[in-house]
């Protein structure tokens, strides 16, 4: 059983301004954790190339190329090839032709509380998706994969378990076990046919703390930090 997970995000997001790591260390931190594959999935642009495949490759962890789109004012993620990636278009019919062995399509925490997330969309493009997102992004008594479980076994689509990693807290929090060779056909003949497991528990209040602490407070704090010291250090020099 592989351990993956297939929806995170790195700095190179120019999306997501507050991320403070890079793909390497995102990359050391799975390898730490025990990962096996792992996409990275910035918004509207593909973070990969052989040299981080291979850097991967060497600590053990197979990464997919992944890329979380914005179609028709929704979020999507579609796995392919990474040439093949730019050749794909912006419309849910174009996509839906446009499917194959080669590719993979996972709608992304479609009832959390935004604009982006799919919502009715859902059951309206149903026949895009190979699978559903069970994201890690919940509490015992607030889950909004709730009625993403029901419109899987409604569409007969298996869940994926993914951390939706925008801080370094947030990996391994629920994740996908897959029973797969460990090569990309593979995986996503596996996740097609829902040969899967995922693994996840609620967050606790700390957990959401910590979590919310690094998203919002402590990196931008620290930018702040750095512009202030950068400031004094011109206007020090100035005064020299």
């Amino acid at each position: 059983m592989l351990k993956a997970d297939l929806h995170i995000h790195t700095c190179e997001d120019a999306s997501d301004g507050f991320i403070a790591y890079d793909a390497y260390t995102l990359i050391d931190k799975a390898a730490e954790l025990g990962f096996d594959v792992i996409s990275i999935t910035n918004h509207d642009c593909i973070t990969f190339s052989d040299h981080l495949c291979r850097y991967a490759q060497e600590r053990g962890i197979l990464l997919i190329p992944g890329i979380e789109m914005k179609v028709q004012g929704k979020h999507i993620l579609m796995y392919a090839p990474w040439k093949k990636i730019y050749r794909f278009h912006n419309t849910m019919s174009r996509l839906i032709n446009q499917k194959d062995h080669d590719t993979l399509f996972i709608a992304p925490h479609p009832f959390f509380p935004s604009g982006k997330s799919l919502g009715k969309a859902l059951v309206q493009w149903h026949a895009l998706f190979d699978a559903i997102e069970f994201c890690h992004f919940y509490t015992q008594r607030i889950d909004y994969n709730r009625k993403a479980v029901q419109l899987a076994q409604k569409f007969n689509l298996p869940l994926v378990g993914t951390s939706d990693c925008h801080v370094l807290q947030q990996l391994n929090t629920t994740y996908t076990l897959i029973n797969a060779d460990k090569d990309i056909e593979s995986i996503f003949d596996a996740i097609k046919q829902g040969n899967l497991v995922v693994v996840s528990s609620p967050l606790t209040l700390i957990d959401i703390g910590r979590i919310m602490y690094g998203m919002f407070l402590h990196y931008p704090v620290k930018r702040i930090g750095h512009a202030c010291i950068s400031l004094m250090t011109v206007f020090g020099r100035g005064a020299l």
